[in-house]
């Protein structure tokens, strides 16, 4: 929904009406399953087919908003050029580097294809697929795209696939690209090592020696499945001594090399506990300075909780989780019932720990629930009550955890863009080929320092303007610069309501907002020569 507005509003400037009164609707549905017997799994099971019906067409909804509007975009971008266009669209605030899925149809049958920019300049691709009936290729693109904005590629067909130029290395089990060092025992499926190229340090905690016993190897990533029967409100609760009870799973039933490209590479590790089954793919990419796990589930368990484990090499009585719009450091240690009750914390996108010289960040797409415990940290991944529904959440489940280790401490690493990167994939389209006053590379809007990130940009609800909601995360005040899209004729600072604080100057089409730590500013802008206005109609 927030990449809907976003890319409504940049396409209202250049003539596509705002559907305004769909997407109200399309937002009230959403946050109608953000009531707390939906969202986190403690209603009735009736509850969750209406719930999936409902976010079924929300996601729809904000589709059909998003596609309409790119397409508008990309009709005023110039995509000549030799081969199929193919545009990379960027929704967050910032440049970056990230590999994503494209498809592209060829005008004729080739075994291999070329990518490259504008320019000509060759870009890193990966041939994952060709249809032979129909000519269409799938692959993967490195993509370096511009701040809310777009970059546009081409791609053709070739004789020979292109020379592998990235530093992305693969074997049995090890993963390795120019940022990380990845090792994982082939028996137990726990990786050994997780080293970290650019600050020369390992992320896990060195392997431990018992008392005149074996030394017994270092084990992250694992699964462990503890015994979770709350003393009351079963789907409701984890008491405080869920780890009363636990199993390690800490033997493989299989790990093996799937993929091996020069922008992916792949090692899968299959567990089992009970009646359950866990894949996880551990994904490197090159240029990505973190290692993705996607796991898929098939959970058929009663009163098991699931997390996955992570003793790392960082020491600090405090581990950060992500909140909205902030941040929240909580104890590592147990010493008072007050830490004691602070267990299982609820975030957002990440959770980290750090020392003076470097730390680890566990990041997820739809896990909320983690704990840290010394050095060891953790992340809620499944559980299974009861009651009200006694087979919550069985079967199929399909999800993404990341694992970003750093230099220094988690804003110096930036590891809020990590999150958001993650949950905020880069958006790809094919396009025709035409002319354009837009360049074939632009960006629309960024946010100045790096220490603040757009979270919206939309309509104004009751006039004619654009707002943009920004935050500063890092606890700096100071001058944050919005470079604006042309024809930004007046600006001003509102609160949460809209409702008008003060006037700003606009120069250059950029506008300075004075910002104070943690502050959540809202400004709105009205452009020149462009039509915002709200349609009332319900579908895009």
């Amino acid at each position: 929904m927030l990449n809907a507005e976003k890319f409504a509003s940049l396409a209202s400037l250049y003539g596509r009406a705002y559907p305004q009164d769909g997407m109200e609707l399309t937002w009230k549905n959403l946050l109608f399953d953000h009531f707390h017997d939906i969202m986190p799994g403690s209603g009735i099971a009736v509850n969750y087919l209406d719930a999936k019906r409902n976010l079924e067409n929300v996601d729809r909804a904000a589709d059909n908003v998003t596609t309409g509007s790119l397409r508008e975009l990309a009709a005023h971008v110039n995509t000549q050029g030799d081969g199929t266009p193919i545009m990379i669209f960027n929704s967050l605030s910032w440049p970056r580097t990230e590999v994503t899925e494209v498809e592209a149809q060829l005008p004729a049958p080739t075994r291999q294809i070329q990518v490259v920019d504008a320019a000509g300049k060759p870009a890193e691709s990966q041939l994952l697929s060709i249809d032979d009936a129909t000519h269409r290729a799938r692959f993967l693109l490195l993509s370096n795209t511009p701040s809310m904005g777009y970059r546009t590629y081409f791609v053709r067909s070739a004789t020979v696939a292109p020379a592998k130029r990235l530093m992305l290395k693969a074997s049995a089990d090890t993963l390795e690209n120019e940022f990380i060092r990845l090792k994982i025992d082939p028996q137990t499926g726990c990786m050994t090592s997780l080293f970290d190229k650019r600050s020369g340090t390992e992320a896990l905690a060195p392997a431990e020696t018992d008392t005149g016993g074996p030394k017994t190897s270092t084990c992250g990533n694992l699964l462990q499945t503890f015994v979770d029967k709350p003393k009351q409100w079963d789907a409701w609760n984890i008491d405080a001594d869920f780890e009363k009870e636990h199993w390690d799973l800490d033997k493989a039933d299989e790990v093996k090399l799937v993929e091996n490209g020069p922008l992916r590479a792949v090692i899968e590790v299959k567990n089992h506990f009970q009646s359950s089954t866990f894949v996880r793919d551990i994904t490197l990419y090159a240029g990505v300075p973190r290692v993705d796990v996607k796991m898929t589930a098939e959970w058929h368990e009663k009163h098991i909780l699931l997390k996955v484990a992570f003793p790392l090499s960082a020491h600090s009585d405090k581990a950060t989780f992500e909140i909205p719009f902030g941040s929240v450091e909580r104890p590592t240690t147990r010493n008072t019932p007050a830490e004691l009750a602070q267990f299982e914390v609820p975030a957002q996108r990440w959770a980290d720990i750090s020392d003076s010289k470097h730390g680890f960040s566990l990041l997820n797409d739809c896990k909320y629930g983690y704990d840290a415990k010394g050095n060891v940290l953790r992340l809620s991944l499944l559980r299974s009550p009861e009651y009200p529904d006694p087979h919550a959440d069985e079967g199929h489940h399909e999800f993404t955890y990341s694992l970003y280790p750093h230099s220094g401490g988690w804003k110096d690493a930036l590891t809020i863009r990590q999150g958001y990167e993650l949950n905020y994939k880069l958006l790809s389209r094919t396009v025709e080929k035409h002319q354009g006053a837009l360049a074939a590379e632009h960006s629309f809007l960024r946010a100045q320092p790096n220490n603040v990130i757009v979270t919206a940009v939309k309509k104004a609800e009751d006039e004619d303007a654009m707002v943009l909601r920004f935050y500063e995360w890092a606890g700096k005040e100071g001058e944050v610069v919005l470079h604006l899209p042309p024809g930004a004729d007046s600006a001003v600072e509102t609160d949460l309501m809209e409702r008008p604080i003060g006037e700003l100057s606009v120069h250059d089409s950029a506008v300075s907002v004075h910002t104070k730590p943690y502050e959540i500013k809202t400004i709105k802008v009205k452009f020149s020569g462009t039509s915002q206005t709200a349609t009332t109609a319900k579908h895009d």
